[in-house]
């Protein structure tokens, strides 16, 4: 019996340390399937993976935000925009579902980890499925819609700070927090994408003085966030100079969204401080240390514990060069408008912030009680010996790997969203034209190539055509 036991308490132990491996790569691994898919352009086949009756081999229950999040964007890219808004539809209800429950239940869950809890969207994704929703209703011709999603881009984000002050207030509601968490910053307020879609939307309807303040309000993304706009403005003043030309309007997306890694944090405990320090991956995937920051704790005694932290990471793009070809011939580049990789990062501390100071007081409190658990666990092994002494020693390491397993870090976030937004406009006479979009290297490599059918362009409405190289 007692060996039986002590099997049980080494079962519990090594279930604990798979758990600990494999949290953070189980997702990864399971969409090679539909990655392929994607590779090759075939959009359609890899949402009807990922949205058929094997979803849940995907998405955990906990994890449907990022399920319509993911088809939304795929059903979006292979031209199923119906399907594109149900799916964002979806996703954008979740996500105020769930971070009201997570604001209700901070306090109470204080000491559980995020990985455990239903995602509810990083900063980034809630305000770009907006602008992709945006464009679905342009693709239908659903101009109104269109403009309320644009709305929203804006409401969106001049509540980003509140809402995730809010969530730090609710954290301070528990007694383990000691009103130690805080809330995070974010120097993004002003989407230049989103006003040049509403610009577009305005001229097309009309209504110059509507476009004017939009073309106004993209320059001024560009000079208040400097740091996220560190590249030339477009020039679009001339967008709204009168013309008997058709335009052709072309916003081309290239790149992928970032990527989240785990950071490593190291916490050490003197009288009543904690000291972090965290070992982030360089640029050449080595981990080095970070600077160190004390926190006041009431803590007695000397105490060392490891945790894990997502940290995001961008993914490079291959693509250096985006032409637009009409009737065969170049009629230009698109410029870049919006680094959306980095509004991704930006925004992510808004979210990290709390989340920080969360973790480490979480794996502190409860490092605490494991490491009294396993100091009494070895004195009873010192007095008993034997198998039972055994016993007494598995079941601190249980308690011991099932701290770590706990604290590993929630690498959750879309897989699908592109990471760059350029924009042109270019001028022909009202007809029939061809116009495709091609995506090039920096070494001229032709990476990929957007055609789209021939048609018809007249001097009036809306003609924009959005395209995707996601290399």
């Amino acid at each position: 019996m007692k060996l039986k036991n002590l099997g049980g308490a080494l079962a519990v132990a090594a279930a604990a340390l798979s758990l600990a491996s494999c949290v953070t790569t189980t997702r990864n691994s399971l969409f090679v399937k539909a990655d392929e898919a994607v590779s090759r352009g075939d959009y359609k086949v890899a949402a009807a993976e990922l949205d058929g009756p094997d979803s849940k081999g995907y998405y955990r229950d906990k994890d449907q935000v990022l399920r319509y999040l993911d088809t939304g964007m795929l059903y979006q890219l292979g031209g199923d925009h119906g399907d594109s808004v149900q799916r964002f539809d979806e996703a954008e209800r979740l996500i105020e579902d769930n971070y009201t429950k997570s604001v209700t239940n901070a306090a109470a869950s204080f000491l559980v980890n995020d990985y455990t809890m239903d995602y509810f969207g990083e900063p980034y994704e809630d305000v770009y499925l907006n602008v992709f929703k945006s464009l679905d209703y342009i693709a239908m011709g659903k101009f109104d819609d269109s403009f309320v999603e644009i709305r929203r881009v804006d409401e969106k984000l001049n509540l980003l700070e509140d809402k995730y002050g809010k969530l730090a207030g609710s954290m301070n509601g528990s007694s383990d927090s000691g009103g130690r968490v805080k809330a995070g910053a974010t120097k993004f307020h002003n989407s230049a994408l989103a006003q040049y879609l509403g610009l577009l939307l305005y001229r097309a309807d009309n209504r110059s003085s509507d476009a004017a303040i939009n073309r106004d309000k993209i320059k001024q993304a560009f000079a208040s966030q400097p740091s996220l706009y560190d590249f030339p403005c477009p020039n679009v003043d001339g967008l709204l100079a009168p013309t008997d030309k058709a335009r052709i309007d072309v916003v081309g997306f290239s790149g992928r969204s970032p990527e989240k890694r785990a950071t490593t944090l190291r916490i050490m405990t003197e009288k009543n401080l904690l000291v972090v320090e965290a070992e982030k991956e360089d640029d050449k995937g080595k981990m080095v240390p970070t600077a160190l920051q004390s926190i006041a704790f009431p803590v007695d005694g000397e105490y060392r514990f490891k945790t894990q932290l997502p940290e995001m990471y961008k993914r490079p793009s291959q693509v250096a060069k985006i032409v637009v070809f009409v009737d065969g011939f170049a009629a230009g580049q698109l410029a870049l408008i919006e680094k959306m990789d980095s509004v991704a990062k930006e925004t992510f501390e808004l979210h990290k912030t709390p989340l920080y100071f969360k973790t480490v007081l979480r794996t502190v409190t409860k490092g605490i009680v494991t490491a009294k658990l396993k100091e009494k666990a070895n004195d009873e092994a010192s007095k008993q010996g034997g198998a039972i002494g055994l016993l007494a020693f598995a079941g601190g390491l249980a308690a011991d790997l099932a701290v770590d397993a706990s604290e590993q870090a929630d690498l959750r976030c879309n897989r699908y969203f592109p990471g760059q937004a350029s924009v042109g406009e270019f001028l022909v006479d009202p007809g029939e034209h061809d116009v495709s979009v091609e995506y090039y290297a920096a070494n001229g490599t032709l990476l990929h190539r957007d055609t789209f059918p021939r048609k018809s362009y007249g001097t009036g409405g809306l003609n924009l055509l959005a395209s995707y190289g996601l290399q």
